[in-house]
């Protein structure tokens, strides 16, 4: 890349970005956008506000339609999945007045969503939210949505460097950024330190940092193209080392690239930025990057790296084991086998909670934000497995904080296990939903808990649903994946799933992440997925060679083998006896396609 002369800040964004309101979260409150929010719900419901343009407007305020009418999804942004303990009581406060189910859900790009919001009431829930220096700025349309990072970021032993600072200052440079209000489509970005072992899944991302270290100074790896849904692409390398002093000019840089790309802008179904990757060829996409660079100063990331007193992480102090029993609970014992890993800082441990499906009742994010506050620094992160990290957790601490825990119903010792199901809202409340996936996810989690393998390679599969083929449960990069259908039986529409085998992440490099393979032609009912998981973990623990990992056993044993498996699970039996596979999960009426006009287009 040429060398340009460096800037501050370029001129046409610094006017948007007030980085005087900082104090208490990365994205600045405005206040001026709630009164203007307040205004235009007025306008839209005496009818001076046309709905196309509230729905465009709505939607860069995180307020998203459900598949119910007049209900909202709350999207809240949490950059880096961090949320300080008085963020999580604003978050508690919003479910308490405004969501009546009383509960929220962590998403897999570690968001907090809330739903069955009134749309008047977003604008107080927004208020709410700011005071704790959270936002739903553009937390959908086609914007820059929420970058993730490794809820490990800065205690990672496999990192390079923390990249929570530079993270910071990309998230404040892409809000309310001219350049980034009407992409072609949306835009998901993500960071990691750890260049060997991604664990933040970089390869599926339009755009992702991985640390690097080149002649002593840091840098990243910058790769560009990754999506999943019905075309599914390995994000591709744009550079193998960017300077920190680099990385928002290529940012920009590419978000020119895509903005431009007006042939996107005429199917938004294929106007991804990994279409235009596929039609040109990274090459060429690097020489247009390279034309907008030349036009593009340096700019100078730190005013927007301080992060002040946002995060600023006071472990509590080191002490000598507190007095536990002489024999301690085999249920303390597991979960911390499963559920707990060492920190690279010495006599400290990062602890995950297990979420099932990513849904935490009201009740929960208060007790949640107190246990913060005594066993670590006073803030969790959320996980693209939908969990809660809790950092700097002292050693000597970790019984007590197993019981309190438990009390609050978040000592379940299973986390990143097989049992450790994802799944996205589907049916539930998602407009593109097929299927009950929560409903799903719930059902396998239960059959895999009564049916506990003891096969330690068993255990370590990730099974990951969707509730149609977009892939917002991730199901790509699953070991057992599945995603919503529908099929044909005898009396009538039965919910259904198309399998997906083999997917790799987390362990291996970002280069090395593999999607999983479809069956073809073979669509499972969804009331025998259950059967069908243990089925496939069966015949795994059953013929697997020594410390065979599932993917390296797919490889040997050959798909046609796995497929006749899931075959037999497909198969509709032709009697009365069978009615129960024409409801969904969690359904009491029978089952009927029923897919509404979504609004990730809008």
């Amino acid at each position: 890349m040429k060398q340009r002369t460096e800037r501050s800040m370029p001129e046409r964004h610094q006017e948007s970005l007030d980085l005087s309101n900082t104090s208490n979260g990365i994205i600045p409150f405005v206040e001026q956008e709630v009164k203007e929010y307040t205004e235009r719900v007025h306008d839209f419901k005496n009818g001076s506000f046309n709905e196309a343009p509230f729905m465009s407007f709505r939607l860069h305020q995180g307020v998203y339609g459900q598949r119910q009418p007049d209900a909202q999804m709350f999207r809240i942004k949490a950059p880096g999945g961090i949320l300080t303990g008085k963020a999580l009581e604003a978050i508690g406060e919003v479910i308490d007045k405004f969501c009546p189910f009383k509960k929220g859900h962590i998403t897999t790009r570690e968001n907090i969503q809330l739903h069955h919001l009134k749309l008047e009431d977003c604008a107080d829930a927004m208020r709410i939210i700011g005071k704790a220096g959270l936002s739903t700025r553009e937390a959908c349309a086609n914007t820059v949505r929420n970058v993730v990072a490794p809820p490990s970021a800065g205690v990672s032993k496999d990192e390079l460097f923390d990249i929570i600072p530079y993270m910071t200052a990309y998230v404040r440079y892409a809000v309310r950024h001219p350049l980034t209000q009407n992409f072609p489509r949306k835009f998901k970005t993500s960071f990691t330190g750890s260049p060997n072992k991604d664990n933040i899944m970089s390869a599926i991302h339009d755009l992702a940092f991985i640390a690097q270290i080149k002649d002593g100074k840091k840098g990243f790896k910058v790769l560009v193209g990754g999506g999943t849904s019905i075309m599914p692409r390995i994000a591709q390398t744009l550079y193998d080392f960017v300077s920190i002093d680099e990385y928002l000019g290529v940012s920009e840089a590419i978000w020119q690239v895509f903005n431009q790309a007006e042939t996107l802008r005429k199917n938004r179904m294929m106007a991804r930025i990994k279409v235009l990757i596929d039609r040109i060829g990274i090459e060429e996409f690097r020489k247009l990057v390279e034309k907008e660079l030349s036009n593009i100063s340096k700019i100078d990331p730190s005013p927007l790296m301080a992060t002040d007193n946002i995060y600023t992480e006071t472990p509590p102090l080191l002490s000598k084991p507190r007095r536990t029993p002489k024999k301690l609970p085999g249920a303390f014992s597991n979960w911390m086998a499963t559920n707990v890993e060492s920190q690279k800082q010495a006599g400290y441990k990062i602890v995950y909670l297990t979420v099932p499906q990513g849904d935490l009742s009201k009740d929960q994010f208060f007790q949640l934000a107190k246990v913060c506050r005594i066993y670590s620094t006073g803030s969790v992160r959320t996980t693209q497995e939908q969990s809660i990290a809790l950092r700097w957790v002292p050693e000597s601490l970790l019984f007590d904080l197993w019981k309190d825990l438990v009390d609050i119903d978040l000592g379940k010792p299973d986390a990143h296990t097989i049992s450790d199901v994802v799944s996205c809202p589907g049916t539930d409340s998602c407009k593109l939903g097929i299927t009950s996936s929560m409903g799903l996810g719930k059902a396998i989690r239960e059959n895999l808990i009564l049916n506990a393998t003891n096969d330690p390679q068993a255990k370590k599969l990730h099974v990951k649903i969707s509730g149609c083929p977009n892939g917002c449960g991730q199901h790509h990069l699953a070991n057992i994946g599945f995603h919503g259908a529908a099929v044909k039986g005898p009396k009538g529409q039965i919910p259904a799933y198309e399998v997906f085998l083999g997917g790799e992440y987390g362990t291996v490099s970002a280069e090395q992440t593999k999607y999983g393979q479809r069956i073809p032609r073979i669509k499972v009912p969804a009331k025998r997925v259950p059967e069908l998981v243990s089925a496939l973990t069966s015949f795994y623990s059953a013929n697997r060679r020594d410390n065979e990992e599932f993917n390296d056993f797919l490889d040997r044993t050959g798909m046609e083998t796995i497929s006749s498996i899931v075959k037999l699970y497909s198969e509709i039996p032709p009697n009365g006896a069978a009615n129960n596979l024409y409801m969904d999960w969690e359904k009491t009426i029978l089952y009927k396609l029923e897919r509404g006009e979504g609004e990730c287009m809008v």
